[in-house]
């Protein structure tokens, strides 16, 4: 077995005894897989979140759709036998090695999980077993799930990239049946729109899967906000917990916190059955050691309710950092008072095998490949995984964080329904991320009609709005397609940053506005005369390597060398840039039929990543590599500091 492929199984918490599995070969063929019900592992991946996690991770089961699951009242009992069924590790895409049309339109499948409660671990002594909460979370699901427990329904859930969670109900003494029925057949409604996209459609249990425990009170979420109103102020830490009852009877809790030495005192209050109390406290950090690319300094941030006789119900964890983001009247990004001009990647979490559910290994892998070239700063489409999200907050990587608004007909702009489903999501994401001083900007959508429209400008506006309300500590921006002879817009108002996706001498993006590379920058200094105010960064631009061949033909390695050095010339001449992004880290799969431009391209593989799909380094990153590390990203004379966190 491989080293990789054991470390994916030790860290997705276990493997099934391997002695019954060599005793049972023979049954495994006739019978379907030996199965055995196994409990869940203590902890998570990442430290961020509630006391009395269990990884439900291990072996599970999973099959394709054969249309005799589901159909009927007795469906349930079908499922008792493993026959048709193979065993597979969490997380899990069911077709990252089918790179047909029908696997990018999608299909369903099923997974099964037989488990048994833990009976030890995070519970308090005093929490009688009965007054036992359990919840399940999915980290990430591509893209609608349906849930069932013993036979009974828990829940649907529709889109990727985000976390759900579901009481359970039903739970037996002994061992549980989790079914699972993942659909990822995604409509031109969907986030991101299908059928086809700008990435492969990887179905199935992306994240990982927890059980955690709730005892009589659960924090189920926590919002950590650090303000500064000047460079050189004391930092307030703005502190709100959502403390939800999960008994039918009325509870009386207390809430203490602390973030680094400070103490924070919430109060109490009696939670109605079922209720939710929102607990808010405030601390004062006078002289902050703050977080930046360099010295990323982290705050631990506690969470911890007692009930009225001081006995411990719930905890939570997470980290912090005290870091300002903001824009000048001039158009400038800075970061604690510092002008910014930020080099990145952009990346997908996708690994060659493994589809988009990539373990901790692939994870960590990509984390040092941004750091190997120099890069600060990181987009994606898509919510990062929380691993990753940590990743970045400790080795000081900032993220722009983007919702997959991507590519969205215009038709849908004009729906009501559609920007309530489009807004709903970003709430959901900044709620889920915000705490995290690695994310710099929320992004509300890459690539929408150009030149915009009167329904784009309304779901900007609103997405903008929306975005300030629940995070008042971050721009908002958006990534757009854009060429010559396009004549500036109020649509862009609302954006405190624009990121411009640049092809220039690569894609025909204007009828051949765009062809010339030369044009580029005249184009920019267009760009910034439309937009002043906006700090504006070079949110893509990459070009195909797929092969050694002269420098004047596309799609060589000397090409894209050459095109990278360029464009990353043209700027640094522009003094008033914000940063530039490469698109992208690594080779990673589109569509089928996709070749990116290279004339001798392999469909449907985009080839201008730094890294090879093997992983190798492309000649392309040690010139970018150069380039990036001799750019001053964040203005000199910002504070160091030698220790990363306090305890």
């Amino acid at each position: 077995m491989a080293i990789a492929e054991v470390s994916r199984k030790i860290a997705r918490a276990g493997v099934v005894c391997a002695a019954l599995m060599l005793a049972l070969p023979a049954l495994a063929q006739a019978q379907g897989p030996v199965y055995v019900a196994q409990p869940p592992t203590p902890g998570a991946l990442y430290r961020d979140g509630q006391s009395g996690r269990y990884l439900l991770g291990g072996e599970w089961l999973s099959r394709p759709d054969f249309g005799d699951l589901g159909q009927s009242a007795g469906w349930w009992r079908n499922v008792a036998s493993t026959e048709g069924w193979s065993p597979v590790t969490m997380p899990n895409s069911y077709n990252a090695n089918d790179l047909s049309s029908l696997s990018m339109s999608g299909y369903v499948w099923w997974y099964r999980k037989d488990f048994t409660l833990p009976t030890t671990g995070a519970f308090s002594r005093y929490v009688p077993r009965r007054f036992r909460h359990w919840i399940l979370r999915f980290d990430s699901v591509d893209y609608r799930a349906t849930v069932w427990l013993n036979g009974r329904l828990l829940g649907t859930h529709a889109g990727a990239y985000l976390p759900f969670e579901f009481d359970l109900k039903g739970l037996r003494p002994g061992v549980n049946r989790l079914i699972v029925r993942v659909d990822n057949r995604r409509t031109a409604a969907d986030l991101p729109p299908g059928p086809s996209g700008g990435w492969w459609n990887f179905g199935g249990i992306l994240g990982d899967v927890y059980l955690r425990t709730a005892q009589r009170v659960d924090i189920s979420q926590v919002q950590v906000r650090p303000v500064r109103r000047c460079p050189s102020c004391a930092a307030t830490i703005q502190d709100q917990a959502l403390v939800r009852n999960v008994t039918g009877s009325p509870q009386t809790v207390s809430l203490t916190g602390s973030y680094g030495r400070a103490k924070l005192n919430f109060g109490s209050a009696k939670i109605a059955p079922h209720g939710t109390w929102t607990a808010q406290a405030t601390a004062t950090i006078r002289h902050p050691r703050l977080w930046a690319p360099g010295h990323p300094y982290l705050y631990d941030a506690t969470f911890t309710a007692f009930d009225s006789k001081r006995r411990q119900l719930a905890s939570y964890f997470t980290y912090s950092g005290i870091r300002t983001i903001a824009v000048t009247s001039d158009g400038r990004l800075t970061l604690n008072g510092h002008l910014l001009d930020l080099r990145g990647v952009s990346l997908h979490e996708q690994a060659q095998g493994y589809g988009a559910a990539l373990d901790l290994a692939q994870q960590q892998q990509l984390m040092a490949w941004v750091q190997e070239v120099g890069a600060t700063l990181i987009r994606a489409h898509y919510p990062l995984s929380p691993e990753m999200d940590e990743m970045a907050d400790q080795d000081g990587i900032l993220l722009w964080n983007e919702i997959p608004v991507w590519g969205v007909a215009s038709r849908y702009l004009n729906q009501p329904a559609w920007v309530k489903f489009a807004h709903s999501f970003l709430e959901d994401n900044i709620l889920t991320n915000q705490n995290h001083p690695s994310i710099l900007l929320w992004s509300v959508a890459n690539e929408l009609p150009t030149p915009a429209t009167h329904a784009e400008a309304t779901y900007i506006s609103g997405a903008v709005a929306l975005a300030h309300k629940l995070d008042p500590t971050r721009p908002v921006g958006m990534a757009i397609s854009d060429w010559p002879r396009v004549a500036c817009t109020s649509a862009y108002k609302p954006l405190q940053i624009i990121g411009f996706n640049d092809y220039f001498g690569w894609f025909d993006a204007g009828n051949g506005s765009t062809d010339d590379r030369d044009s580029l920058s005249p184009f920019l200094d267009y760009l910034r005369s439309c937009y002043p105010t906006k700090a504006i960064f070079v949110s893509e631009f990459g070009f195909e390597g797929s092969r050694s061949g002269p420098v004047e033909e596309r799609g060589t390695y000397q090409n894209q060398s050459n095109e990278a050095a360029f464009h990353l010339t043209v700027f640094a001449s522009k003094p008033w840039l914000s940063g530039a992004i490469w698109f992208a880290l690594q080779d990673f799969a589109a569509r089928p039929g996709w070749t990116g431009g290279d004339p001798e391209g392999d469909p449907p593989y985009v080839q201008k990543g730094l890294v090879s799909l093997a992983g190798a380094l492309k000649p392309a990153f040690a010139v970018v590599q150069s380039i990036y590390k001799a750019t001053v990203q964040i203005a000199p004379d910002i504070q160091r500091s030698h220790s990363r966190r306090t305890r």
